[in-house]
């Protein structure tokens, strides 16, 4: 396995692999796979506590690298002390690199530069320095966004040091498999293995029951929480729980509903050009040439969502909810204001290019991203219905952010609401604007920067220092006591304010409590056009 030591040595995260420092002098934990010794790293943002972070970086949760296409299995324990102090790589990525194309905005940039390796299932541990198993944190579980087709806990964004130092928790951030790798689609899988990704998910959630109270965390005091597709995951995790549950709130950052796509037909695509007859055969494919056949089209890359099996993913978690299968867990659900700004400004640039109207442009992009063909114009009439035929840029923004994210995540909030509590919030803070889409610059993963403490040091700002420290205070005051709830009032608790501005302009380093229809005024009318699209909530 290697690593890219240029690219980790920048962001402080790698250094030799046996420092000049003692194992004695690195912060050391025995588990029943043997000994762990990390390394200890400065915060990435400027700290409500100074000082730094005990770091075990690259730790195997399960068998690395897996078999291919495969469920995850045991990791065999090791007899040496295992050094984790550097990041390991990426699962394998379906990130085009053309960045311009339409599956950019839900891809992580950093994602297409990070080392990329199969032996990939790994965890990270960030832990304030007096975490121990008589001092037990509690512990937040990140799972990386990306489609479900990019994304690693590698990405500097997720440097846990600032979270864990600043709210006195445990920060894991996990790898997992992803696109064909993750959700193959094979009918030659057995149905319970196909959905790998989220087998690595639990997997890696089990382990830390197994093993994260000899890091100082506290294992009955874990809250999982997550961005698009690792929102979307967490909310999979809800509405399938382990058994027995091993998390107890939740926080869903930018979950969305997904266009269902065509699996098997794209795994039977990619068979084909490698002129293979089984599963077999494609396991003996470098990776690196089935990820490049995957994006060979940057405007319609090959496509692997979840397979329904009713032990890791449902296609409608809304009948999760109403017949109690649901986990009964406090849960923070959210969205961005302008989450889709980037991606109807790429539809924008591609309808200059072809020589179509926006609303022909939007078409066309929702073929390409697995819209059923025979409802797209229909779906495209109702919407110009709404503002008389004028789609222009903002209006298309807003309508394509409700109906993916808005309206579904406020929709979830009101049913969770009427079995476990729920807080809602709406992020605001517009600090990394983009010349390309002005007005339109609180943009997907806008949050995670601040939530992290990873935002640019060279470029920070009072409000980016202040609005940071206050949305990880309430991440992270929220693992340590979820039923005491976030500090603004619960969905369904009357008819006052149903969810918290967030860096808004009344409140740009916190929150002020707003009334839903601010957000939801067009839900009524757009959540039936959504069920045309065929949308797997």
């Amino acid at each position: 396995m290697e690593v890219n030591p240029a690219l980790y040595l920048q962001q402080g995260l790698l250094g030799p692999p046996h420092a000049t420092a003692t194992a004695l002098a690195n912060p050391t934990v025995s588990i029943a796979s043997g000994v762990v010794i990390g390394t200890t790293l400065p915060t990435t943002s400027v700290a409500a506590v100074p000082g730094v972070a005990n770091a075990y970086l690259g730790i195997p949760f399960a068998k690395s690298p897996p078999r291919r296409f495969s469920a995850p299995e045991d990791h065999e324990p090791w007899s040496e002390p295992l050094y984790a102090q550097a990041l390991t790589p990426a699962c394998p990525q379906a990130v085009s690199p053309n960045r311009g194309s339409l599956d950019s905005f839900l891809d992580s940039d950093a994602a297409s530069i990070l080392p990329v390796d199969e032996d990939c299932l790994y965890l990270n541990i960030y832990a304030p320095q007096d975490a121990s198993p008589s001092n037990l944190k509690a512990v937040l579980f990140w799972i990386y966004g990306g489609d479900l087709n990019g994304g690693a806990a590698s990405e500097p964004l997720y440097n846990g040091t600032s979270l864990a130092v600043n709210g006195d928790v445990i920060v894991v951030t996990i790898n997992y498999r992803i696109n064909i790798f993750g959700f193959s689609n094979s009918p030659e899988i057995p149905i319970a293995e196909r959905n790998a990704g989220f087998l690595d998910q639990r997997f890696a959630l089990n382990w830390v029951q197994q093993n994260i109270e000899q890091f100082g965390g506290d294992r009955e005091k874990v809250t999982i929480f997550g961005e698009s597709a690792g929102g979307y995951s967490v909310k999979q995790l809800l509405a399938i729980p382990p058994s027995p549950r091993p998390y107890r709130a939740a926080i869903m950052e930018s979950q969305q509903t997904k266009l269902p796509g065509n699996g098997a037909l794209n795994f039977q695509k990619v068979l084909d050009h490698f002129n293979c007859a089984d599963i077999d055969c494609l396991r003996a494919v470098n990776a690196s040439d089935i990820t490049a056949f995957l994006v060979q089209e940057p405007t319609s890359p090959l496509l692997f969502p979840p397979v329904a099996d009713n032990a890791t993913f449902v296609p409608d978690i809304r009948d999760a909810v109403r017949t109690g299968s649901f986990a009964d867990v406090p849960i923070i659900i959210g969205t961005n204001k302008d989450e889709l700004g980037p991606l109807v400004f790429l539809i924008m640039g591609m309808a200059e290019s072809k020589g179509l109207s926006l609303a022909e442009a939007l078409g066309y992009a929702l073929y390409k991203l697995g819209a059923p063909i025979l409802d797209i114009l229909g779906i495209i009439s109702d919407l110009a219905s709404l503002v008389d035929g004028d789609l222009d840029w903002p209006v298309l923004s807003r309508m394509m952010t409700d109906i993916a994210f808005t309206c579904p995540s406020g929709a979830i909030a009101n049913l969770t609401a009427t079995s476990t509590s729920t807080w809602r919030y709406r992020y605001s803070a517009s600090l990394f604007p983009q010349p390309s889409f002005e007005g339109q610059d609180v943009y997907h993963g806008a949050e995670i920067p601040v939530v992290f403490g990873t935002y640019p040091r060279d470029k920070e700002t009072v409000q980016m220092v202040d609005l940071s420290q206050y949305m990880q205070q309430v991440w992270t005051t929220f693992a340590k006591n979820p039923q005491g709830g976030p500090g603004w009032p619960r969905v369904g608790t009357g008819d006052g304010p149903g969810l918290a501005d967030i860096g808004g302009e009344y409140n740009s380093t916190g929150e002020r409590p707003i009334d839903c229809w601010v957000t939801d005024y067009w839900c009524d009318a757009l959540l039936p056009i959504a069920e045309k699209l065929n949308l797997a909530w």
